[in-house]
C-alpha cells in the first residue's frame, strides 16, 4: 500500500474516531456522567480503578462534590461505576485519537509536504486544546451549582466540530486534490449554507448547555407561537441570544430549518452543476437532522435521540464540506477514485 492510500486511511480513520467521540460526548452529557471523574490526570488517568479500594477512594472523592450531594445522593457504588465508565471511555477515546493521529504522522513525516506538516501540527494543537477545554468545561460543574457552564459546553462542542472539519478538509485535499482558493467566490451559495449550518450547530451547543430542549416541546409552533413571548426577557437585548433558553431554542430551530431549505434550493437550481450523489447526500443528511431534532424535542431529549441528533450533525458537516470542496476543484473530477491520485499532493 502506497503512502497516499495510507494517509487517506489515517485521516479517514481519525475522522471516524472523532465522530464516535462526539456521540460518546453526547452520551456522557445526557446521562449526567460528565462530572463523575473530578480530577484531570492526562497521563496517570489512563489507568482505571483496578481494585475495590481504588473504587471506594474515587467514590468517596465524588461524594465530596455538589453533584453527588444535590443530584445523586441516592447513588451507590455500582451506580457510580456506570457513570464513571462512560466518562472514562470518553476521556480514553480522546487519548487514543491522539495516539492514532500522532503515530502515523511520525511514520509518514518525511514523505509529507511542508504545507501538510503545518496543517497536521495545527490539528495536533487543536486536539490538545480540545482536551484542555473539556476539563475547563467539567471544572465549571464542580462548584456550588453542579451544572457545567453552557458557554464552556458550547465551546467544547464547537471546537470538536472545528477539529473534525479541519482534518476532514485535509482528507478532501488528499482525495480530490488541493482546494483552489481562487475559485472560492464562485461558491458563495454553498459557503453561505455551510455557514448557516455551522451556526445552527453552535446554537445546538447552547440549547444543550441551557437544557433548552426540555421546554417548548412542540413543533412547529412554540406553545402556539412562532416566537416565544419571553424572547426579549433579558436586558440588554443581545443577552437573549446567548442566555435566554427560549430565544436560543428558537434560533436553533430557525437556523436549522433555514439551512435545510437552502440546501433544497441548491439541490434544485444547481443540481446539474455539481456531483449529484454528494449534493443529494447533503440534502438527505440535512433532512435527517431536522427530523431527528424535531423528534428529540417532542420526546423531551431521550438519550438515544439526543445522541443521534448530535452524531448526525457530523454527517451534515461531512456532506456539506464535501460538496463545497468538490464543486470548487477544477483539476479533479468528482467521480474519480482513490487510485487516480499520486504522491504529488503529499
Amino acid at each position: 500500500m502506497n503512502t497516499h492510500k495510507l494517509s487517506c486511511l489515517w485521516l479517514g480513520g481519525t475522522c471516524f474516531l472523532l465522530w464516535i467521540m462526539v456521540m460518546l460526548g453526547g452520551v456522557t452529557r445526557l446521562t449526567h456522567a460528565g462530572l463523575s471523574i473530578v480530577e484531570w490526570q492526562p497521563l496517570t488517568g489512563i489507568l482505571p480503578p483496578l481494585n475495590d479500594q481504588a473504587w471506594q477512594k474515587l467514590f468517596q472523592l465524588y461524594q465530596q462534590y455538589p453533584e453527588y450531594q444535590k443530584v445523586h445522593s441516592h447513588m451507590g457504588l455500582n451506580d457510580f461505576k456506570f457513570i464513571f465508565w462512560l466518562e472514562y471511555a470518553h476521556r480514553l477515546l480522546g487519548r487514543l485519537i491522539g495516539f492514532f493521529f500522532v503515530i502515523p504522522l511520525l511514520v509518514l513525516w518525511r514523505h509529507l509536504s511542508a504545507s501538510f506538516k503545518k496543517r497536521s501540527i495545527v490539528a495536533l494543537v487543536l486536539g490538545l486544546l480540545q482536551g484542555c477545554v473539556g476539563w475547563y468545561m467539567v471544572k465549571s460543574g464542580l462548584v456550588k451549582d453542579p451544572v457545567v457552564s453552557p458557554y464552556r459546553l458550547t465551546l467544547h462542542l464547537s471546537l470538536a466540530f472545528f477539529l473534525y472539519g479541519w482534518i476532514f478538509w485535509m482528507l478532501l485535499d488528499q482525495v480530490y486534490g488541493p482546494y483552489p482558493t481562487k475559485n472560492i467566490t464562485k461558491q458563495k451559495p454553498y459557503l453561505i449554507v455551510c455557514g448557516i449550518q455551522i451556526l445552527a450547530m453552535v446554537y445546538g451547543g447552547l440549547v444543550a448547555g441551557h437544557k433548552a430542549g426540555l421546554f417548548y416541546n412542540t413543533f412547529p409552533f412554540m406553545e402556539g407561537q412562532w416566537l416565544p413571548s419571553e424572547w426579549a426577557f433579558y436586558t440588554p437585548l443581545w443577552l437573549n441570544f446567548v442566555k435566554n433558553g427560549a430565544t436560543v431554542q428558537w434560533l436553533h430551530r430557525t437556523l436549522a430549518l433555514t439551512s435545510c431549505i437552502a440546501v433544497l434550493v441548491c439541490w434544485i437550481f444547481r443540481y446539474q452543476h455539481t456531483n449529484k450523489k454528494w449534493l443529494t447526500a447533503w440534502l438527505t443528511t440535512s433532512l435527517m437532522q431536522v427530523c431527528l431534532g424535531v423528534l428529540t424535542l417532542l420526546y423531551q431529549v431521550p438519550v438515544v435521540l439526543g445522541v443521534a441528533h448530535q452524531g448526525c450533525a457530523i454527517l451534515v458537516l461531512t456532506t456539506g464540506l464535501t460538496v463545497l470542496h468538490s464543486t470548487s476543484c477544477k483539476t479533479i473530477a468528482f467521480r474519480a477514485s482513490f487510485k487516480s491520485f499520486n504522491l504529488r499532493y503529499l
